[in-house]
């Protein structure tokens, strides 16, 4: 009975190459492979045709997604190719880390992890000297450093990855761990002790089984503790009354950004595009690399000849011959690209390693794949759709006349029911309109949200109108409960839009918050202007739309008295809001309602004057005031006894966001530039800073042109500065030479 430990590096080219010369010269009749045992059923799928890697394996607790790990998987991990040559030679496969059942129950809080590479395995650990400690964390760089290389990546490429090797490789890996682990403190991390008992444990099973040829491919740091077996009894006592929680798995697509560490999920491997290209082109001396670079540059409108690739592979195979390399690897073929394609520029280099280093290749798996229900529903209805999943950034145009772009629009918003963000709209020529705009970017961790609304129904309809509903009766806020409406009438979720609206109808008649109203009422008019492209009936809407209206129109008065700066900021803006709103209805009522209660708010004497100076520009707009009687309430509140606080506070209300006012409006310019030229010196200094604020506001080019107006309103009054501080004898001295320079 022969026992083989092949210790690798996770996703590892170098380590799958090794991998499958072994198992072809050991002709295991059993593997074993460290993995989660709950992933064994969803192994057949790895030979199936459609099966694409990278893939992850997911695994999660179906009561709570959010609890949920994932396995990911290129077409260079070692463990992918060695159950992919169980399974052809149709050996027996098993996985024989600790169970997720386990390791997922010992979670004290929701966290979804994901399996990382080797170095960074013993992150969690306690050691006593910080050595140690960066030693257990990454064992392979304090290997790369022993034999003086700077960068872990590069000497595990070249020692590893790109080099031949005799068969001797695996005993070497082992050898070098087995010596570390021996001179280090015994390791605390009662966890990592239990994964390997658990890994013990399943090689003794195969044992047991009369398995006389056993392949066991594991991290090369397990490999130690794997070899040197203790007693069973003490494993037993570790593996005794652990927790445990149910836990289903399937495939998922994967990308190669989420292999790499520059992903938020890193999986612990720099550059994926790189060891695919040396997984299937382990002979490349650069040429076809370098091309690939060559064809990036030019994609994007570089030009790069067949000279510079030429004059690339010979400045990356000179490096490696001075560095004493057997060939080049990424380090030279980077300094190459950088020397000679970039022409020393290093910015040019992130489109390398973002479009080949990294690279952008998303996984697909095959249709058929044991998934949740509310999954397969969403795979089905992007197939119908004719849409596709993509981790690059995509624009679509839809236009909602067309019921396919309408059926996808429907989609896209009730996956933003769900809190799927796949699609987020970025652009409307107006909610009333037919066209749309939405920005889609998939990635995998989407699948995890998508998961977590699983309980809420069977497909993305069903499961939206649940969780749309639970949300209503959640609402205690009348604003609150309009976001909700405003997602489930363009989403088609009737049942939703019914019981958000019963709810929105309960708590308007209980607000009497003025400010709450007006949030509410603005999301209301966008709901509103839907129309029939929807083919939604919205009188229930607008029912409430003019209820919460005519609440907004008694109680705004009041609201806007007694109020500091701050508070008459606010409002301004909420007032604002509602104007444009009542603009968009184009209904006369409520127009000619809403006019009456500006009006009202003018004539307060006690509303803040920032306030009144809005509703006096909203009147004017609006053509209910004249200019005659526009220039008697200007000079009510630009008065000199007023105080230039109410005064200017005013002003700023009345030429907020109304810069072309001024430009263009003789009568109020006229008006503006009166009352600032009549102010005393220290009266203007004392409101500078809110005029500035005012003035602030508008853009380079309107400040531009209310300039040029003010300098052609000097020209054309002749007006000057009364103090010029000329001095006349010094300009005297500067006219000789001036008629001379014109030929005077």
């Amino acid at each position: 009975m022969s026992l083989h430990l092949l210790g690798i590096r996770h996703h590892g080219p170098g380590s799958s190459r090794h991998v499958l010369n072994a198992l072809h010269a050991i002709r295991p009749d059993i593997i074993l492979i460290e993995g989660p045992p709950e992933g064994e059923n969803m192994l057949p799928w790895v030979m199936h045709a459609d099966m694409k890697p990278p893939v992850a394996l997911l695994a999660y607790v179906p009561d709570n997604p959010d609890q949920a790990v994932f396995y990911p998987f290129a077409a260079f991990s070692p463990e992918w190719n060695a159950v992919r040559y169980a399974l052809q030679h149709k050996i027996p496969v098993r996985f024989i880390d600790m169970p997720l059942a386990h390791s997922l129950a010992k979670a004290q809080q929701p966290e979804i992890q994901i399996v990382p590479a080797l170095e960074s395995s013993e992150e969690n650990q306690v050691p006593d000297h910080a050595d140690i400690l960066t030693i257990r964390k990454n064992p392979i760089a304090y290997l790369a450093e022993i034999a003086g290389f700077e960068d872990a990546e590069e000497w595990w490429e070249h020692k590893f990855e790109i080099a031949d090797h005799p068969s001797e490789v695996f005993s070497a890996i082992a050898s070098a761990m087995e010596a570390l682990r021996k001179d280090l403190p015994q390791n605390k991390n009662d966890e990592e002790a239990v994964r390997e008992a658990f890994m013990r444990k399943a090689i003794r099973t195969a044992q047991k089984e009369m398995y006389t040829n056993i392949a066991v491919i594991c991290g090369a740091w397990h490999v130690p503790a794997l070899s040197n077996m203790p007693k069973q009894k003490e494993d037993d006592v570790l593996l005794k009354n652990l927790p445990k929680v149910k836990v289903e798995t399937t495939w998922i697509p994967w990308t190669n950004d989420r292999l790499s560490f520059a992903s938020w999920y890193g999986a612990g491997l720099e550059s994926p595009g790189w060891y695919h290209h040396a997984w299937h082109h382990p002979e490349d001396n650069g040429a076809l690399w370098l091309s690939h670079a060559a064809r990036v540059f030019r994609d994007h409108q570089m030009d790069i000849s067949s000279a510079h690739i030429i004059e690339s592979v010979r400045l990356a195979n000179a490096l490696a011959g001075l560095r004493q390399l057997q060939r080049p690897g990424l380090k030279e073929f980077n300094e190459s690209i950088l020397a000679v394609m970039c022409m020393g520029d290093p910015i040019f280099m992130k489109l390398v390693h973002q479009e080949l280093i990294v690279g952008k290749e998303l996984g697909q798996i095959p249709e058929g794949t044991p998934q949740v229900p509310v999954q397969r529903d969403l795979e089905q209805l992007i197939k119908k759709l004719r849409l596709k999943i993509s981790p690059d950034e995509k624009n679509i145009k839809l236009d909602l006349r067309d019921e396919n772009d309408l059926q996808k629009s429907i989609l896209f918003h009730r996956l933003i029911v769900l809190n799927v963000d796949w699609a987020g709209l970025q652009h409307s020529s107006g909610k009333g309109t037919f066209r749309e705009e939405w920005r889609l970017l998939w990635y995998p961790e989407l699948t995890i949200k998508l998961l977590e609304k699983a309980p809420w129904g069977n497909t993305i309809e069903e499961a939206a109108n649940k969780y749309l509903e639970h949300e209503a009766r959640s609402c205690t806020r009348l604003d609150e409960i309009t976001v909700l409406v405003q997602k489930a009438l363009p989403s088609d979720l009737q049942n939703a839009a019914a019981s958000a609206m019963k709810r929105m109808d309960e708590l308007a008649a209980s607000t009497a918050d003025t400010t709450v109203l007006m949030n509410a009422f603005v999301p209301l008019v966008r709901i509103s202007r839907y129309g029939n492209v929807r083919k939604t009936d919205l009188d229930a809407v607008n029912l409430i739309l003019k209820a919460i209206f005519y609440r907004i129109s008694a109680g705004l008065p009041l609201s806007c008295t007694g109020i500091d700066e701050e508070q008459a900021a606010v409002i301004t803006e909420k007032i604002k809001d509602v104007n444009q709103s009542v603009l968009l209805l184009d209904d006369e009522e409520l127009k000619t309602a809403w006019i009456e209660t500006i009006r009202k708010m003018t004539a307060l004497t006690h509303a803040a004057p920032k306030v009144q100076g809005y509703c006096c520009k909203t009147l004017y707009d609006a053509h209910v005031l004249d200019n005659e009687a526009m220039s008697a309430e200007f000079s009510k509140a630009l008065s000199i006894n007023n105080n230039p606080d109410f005064s200017a506070a005013w002003l700023e209300g009345f030429l907020n966001d109304a810069a072309t006012v001024l430009i263009l409006d003789d009568n109020i310019w006229n008006i503006v530039n009166k009352w600032l030229l009549g102010l005393e010196e220290a009266v203007f200094l004392q409101i500078i800073p809110l005029l500035r604020r005012t003035f602030s506001i508008y853009s380079n080019v309107e400040k531009r042109k209310i300039a040029q107006r003010v300098n052609q309103v000097k020209a054309e009054t002749g007006h000057i500065p009364t103090q010029t501080e000329i001095d006349e004898e010094r300009a005297k001295q500067v006219l000789p030479l001036l008629e001379k320079l014109m030929g005077v």
